[in-house]
């Protein structure tokens, strides 16, 4: 890859946007309805609008980097940026967040928080995994700085970048089998047969 920081994409869909700006606007008609026809409500609603923005600024404005050149990665949420250095003995691990997304979950020692990567997701309104290059670039730089208590993570990443190369979709993937799903999203998928599939 070349030097310097590498951005991870979100694997956002049009949908999701659409989503995100549809739901904004439909609790904006609420409160705007609320304040005009309720009176004593409208504290309510001047305290609910700023933190609405907050929530899409949030989830708007945000991203994850990593140089394959220093082993940095940096998590920027809203304009505040963290750090975090791959050194021998961090941990790493593939992790699902149970909606549908596999997460790189990093956490160097002495860290109290892990940071997260976004690999793959499968979820309604994308299925997407990570590009072959950045899967394969992510895989080098745990290599490099990490050490070979990585391999298993390595290999796997090497995997769905091959898997991906070759014209494979994020459903069929390698790192699939290791997503699991919440309550609702079982339920969706097949009532008390789908929830215990997906509890197996």
């Amino acid at each position: 890859m070349t030097g310097g920081p590498v951005r991870v994409p979100e694997l956002r869909s049009r949908s999701w946007y659409r989503w995100v700006t549809a739901t904004f606007v439909a609790v904006l008609v609420m409160m705007a309805w609320v304040a005009v026809t309720q009176p004593e409500n409208r504290v309510w609603v001047a305290v609910t609008l700023p933190l609405m923005g907050l929530w899409v600024t949030f989830l708007v404005r945000r991203s994850v980097t990593f140089d394959p050149g220093t082993g940095v990665v940096t998590r920027t949420v809203v304009g505040v940026s963290r750090e975090l250095r791959l050194v021998p003995g961090t941990e790493v691990a593939l992790v699902p967040n149970g909606a549908g997304a596999l997460l790189l979950a990093l956490r160097p020692p002495g860290a109290r928080r892990r940071t997260y990567l976004l690999i793959l997701s499968m979820t309604d309104y994308v299925e997407a995994s990570q590009p072959p290059e950045l899967l394969r670039g992510l895989a080098d730089t745990l290599e490099r700085f990490c050490g070979p208590a990585t391999r298993a993570v390595v290999r796997q990443l090497r995997e769905q970048a091959d898997h991906v190369a070759g014209g494979g979709t994020a459903r069929t993937s390698p790192l699939a089998a290791l997503l699991t799903y919440g309550v609702l999203r079982a339920a969706k998928a097949g009532g008390a047969g789908g929830i215990v599939g997906h509890l197996d």
